[in-house]
């Protein structure tokens, strides 16, 4: 991820906005950055699992659903990884049911309604498991690096999630401008940005890192507060308040 003063043809970006993109996104920025191991992905949520059960249960009956749920989540390590994994891993697993395959790629965009209206029904924060899960669910797989970028209220709550910015497998840019602009817009005073790794490794590069400052001091201009910069991969995230970036 790089950061850049604002887009083409507006006004042009700063010397140390344009070096913020010289480095790729496995570029580190010092050994430091692989001392904290990538957490796990989240495990499956109440609500997600119960309605999985719920979708399974008229094809296999509801003894039987309640039995292969915890075993395909066993399986791929959690409900988002399982939800996510492409149509071969999910046929491999189930070789000699492949109804059962058809039925977990035809659910995936509602149990991601699911997690997000989860997301949507109470404070974001201090609790994040809602978050990883959507955020898990919905960007682990994306062939392509994206941004997203939550708005806040006072009280935490989600005012908005908007893509900022899509980019290559390897980089993407943003603008701080225009993120903290929106935030005015909507009267938020908290943000928590996100973007993947399509590599699978969610590790920081020190673009990333560099993006992170940028907006969080562009926010702090006007008493908007960065709470989070998660980075998604397939092994699993990296907080960078977590890991002390910010």
């Amino acid at each position: 991820m790089r950061h850049r003063a604002a887009r083409d043809g507006q006004n042009r970006p700063s010397a140390a906005d344009a070096g913020a993109g010289i480095l790729g996104p496995r570029e580190h920025a010092d050994v430091e950055l692989t001392a904290a191991a990538p957490c796990c992905p989240p495990r499956a949520s109440a609500k997600g699992e119960q309605l999985l059960v719920r979708l399974i249960a008229p094809l296999r009956g509801e003894t039987a659903a309640r039995r292969i749920v915890p075993r395909l989540i066993a399986s791929f390590g959690s409900l988002p990884r399982l939800l996510g994994a492409d149509r071969a891993a999910i046929a491999a697993y189930l070789a000699d049911d492949q109804s059962l395959v058809e039925l977990l790629l035809a659910v995936r965009p509602l149990i991601d309604e699911l997690l997000r209206a989860e997301l949507l029904s109470r404070p974001v924060l201090p609790d994040t498991r809602a978050v990883l899960d959507y955020l898990f669910v919905s960007m682990a797989h994306e062939p392509a690096e994206q941004v997203r970028v939550l708005y806040l209220d006072a009280k935490n709550r989600l005012l908005a999630e908007e893509l900022a910015g899509r980019g290559t497998i390897t980089r993407v840019d943003i603008f701080p401008r225009e993120i903290v602009r929106r935030a005015l817009a909507l009267g938020a005073t908290g943000l928590i940005m996100t973007h993947n790794h399509p590599s699978g490794d969610p590790e920081p590069s020190r673009s990333d890192l560099e993006a992170t400052r940028a907006v969080a001091e562009a926010a702090r201009l006007f008493e908007i507060r960065l709470h989070d910069h998660i980075i998604i991969g397939r092994s699993g995230f990296r907080s960078l308040r977590g890991d002390g970036y910010l």
